[in-house]
């Protein structure tokens, strides 16, 4: 192993400092020739779970969405998103040339609420709705309607897994994130969101059901129209984008295009391709949910923090960090926070004295020394590096997906469908190049891994251009998605009652 993974700049670390870490970094250190198989995978994993020939990792789930905004359309619509302990009531008013406005209101849904039957959740929420309703002095007049319908529309972002059936319905298959009401497994959420609020006389249609990563390619293609991609790469991790319908053989649709949710955070659930390490596996025995979503746990902002903690307290048994001492704080399960690896990466001064900072104040880590402090920030440079590569593979490999068979193979984009193919040229030999007139494939993310952890974004795109090839740099457009659980879901909403008006007629 060549010490070149690690710092140049270290101060004096012993040969066995140089000797552990130099393991280390080469586990965690993603080649590009890694990066290919498990790209290759992914979109292997994608087809299967297009075509249902058999079970696959990637659930790719169609979500009834067959179209995207252009930035043009204009309207008032209810947004709904549930994710948690929040509930989050918006009124979304769609100006046009790709301006929005919204207003919003929280209200905390209870622990007695998260246990309680669904029904009196769904009546918390229903008059929820109508407080916001009063509260803004909103009614049917001041919503522009496709259809004859005197009641308000809303789009409903449900971040709990669902079997979506329509756009406008979805099964829920289980509970997570502290949740447990009785009543609603195996239920239509929609049916019983619309039963709530007719019961309390409350004049809004559940029109679209969306999780928040469709919502979020929704929210970006306002702004941006021909989003192909939305992802979530924060606590959690996912993406959503734009498939073909011939491809989709799992159902029957009439249009052009469909929103896919590829449910990327279960890729490769058996841990065939991911690079993983006796951290990781540690992490995810100990986890809520053993042997799912790897992926996930690997690349997301809920985990992070846990991957290095456990790096850190194993240098600590090798006695090659901290002199070998812990501390209780250290020793806890998910004490080690992503926030404090961010707040690591981010100092560049000579003494690292905000990481001393961090330690002492945030881990109780009284005798850190100048070494400790460059090893601390090497191990959340490795784990954070990791996650934004993996991050770049699943990017690149549902953009393959579109290049080789789906909505950008007509387009003529000068990337690569393997590492192995060589610089694509036209016609006189020359290289085909990025074209300043071609329209620029976007990709929506929200998360605040993606937008606040250091060079996060700056490693994705060195990871897609080792699979895409050079042009990807200009190519593609990695952009921050404001609201996409709120915005989105108000699109959606649009998008369901255009189709169900067109379909009327």
């Amino acid at each position: 192993m060549h010490s070149s993974l690690l710092p140049k700049n270290q101060s004096k670390w012993s040969k066995r400092q140089i000797q552990i870490l130099e393991s280390i970094a080469e586990d965690f250190t993603v080649s590009t020739v890694q990066l290919e198989s498990m790209a290759t995978q992914f979109v292997h994993q994608m087809r299967v779970g297009l075509t249902e020939q058999k079970p696959s990792d990637l659930a790719m789930v169609p979500t009834f969405v067959t179209g995207r905004p252009n930035g043009y359309e204009r309207g008032s619509y209810l947004a709904l998103d549930l994710g948690g302990t929040n509930l989050r009531v918006c009124l979304i008013n769609l100006k046009g040339n790709h301006e929005l406005e919204s207003h919003q209101k929280a209200f905390k849904v209870s622990e007695h609420l998260q246990e309680a039957n669904v029904s009196e959740l769904m009546d918390f929420i229903a008059n929820s709705i109508k407080e916001f309703i009063t509260s803004e002095h909103i009614n049917a007049q001041i919503v522009a309607h496709p259809t004859d319908s005197e009641s308000l529309e809303l789009g409903f972002t449900f971040s709990f897994p669902v079997a979506q059936t329509a756009i406008d319905g979805g099964l829920l298959l289980r509970w997570t994130k502290g949740f447990n009401c009785p009543g609603a497994v195996d239920n239509d959420i929609v049916k019983l969101l619309q039963q709530a609020l007719d019961r309390n006389k409350v004049n809004v249609h559940v029109a679209a059901l969306v999780n928040d990563t469709v919502g979020t390619l929704l929210a970006h293609s306002y702004t941006h129209p021909g989003t192909y991609i939305g992802a979530i790469f924060g606590t959690g991790t996912n993406g959503a984008y734009v498939e073909n319908t011939h491809n989709i053989k799992t159902m029957h649709a009439d249009s052009d295009e469909m929103i896919i949710n590829t449910e990327w955070g279960n890729f490769d659930k058996d841990k065939n391709y991911l690079p993983v390490t006796i951290f990781d596996n540690k992490l995810d025995r100990e986890s809520i949910n053993p042997g799912v979503h790897v992926f996930e746990k690997m690349i997301s902002g809920m985990y992070l923090g846990e991957i290095t903690r456990n790096v850190l307290l194993h240098l600590i048994d090798q006695r090659v960090l901290f002199e070998g001492t812990s501390s209780p704080k250290l020793n806890k399960h998910w004490s080690f926070e992503t926030k404090f690896m961010s707040a690591i990466e981010d100092d560049t001064t000579g003494s690292l004295i905000p990481i001393a900072q961090v330690l002492e104040q945030e881990l109780d880590l009284y005798i850190n020394t100048q070494a400790d402090r460059e090893i601390v920030k090497f191990v959340c440079q490795l784990v954070g590096t990791r996650a934004a590569r993996l991050s770049a593979m699943a990017t690149a490999a549902v953009i393959r997906q579109g290049l080789d068979k789906g909505m950008l193979r007509n387009h003529g984009y000068p990337l690569k469908l393997s590492i192995h193919e060589e610089e694509r040229v036209d016609q006189n030999g020359a290289s085909k190049g990025a074209d300043a007139n071609r329209e620029l494939i976007q990709v929506g993310i929200d998360g605040t891994v993606f937008e606040h952890y250091p060079r996060f974004e700056e490693r994705m795109k060195q990871g897609l251009v080792e699979l895409l090839g050079p042009h990807a740099r200009d190519i593609i457009k990695l952009d921050i998605a404001k609201d996409g659980s709120g915005v989105g879901a108000a699109l959606a909403a649009l998008i369901a009652t255009k189709t169900a008006s067109a379909s009327s007629r």
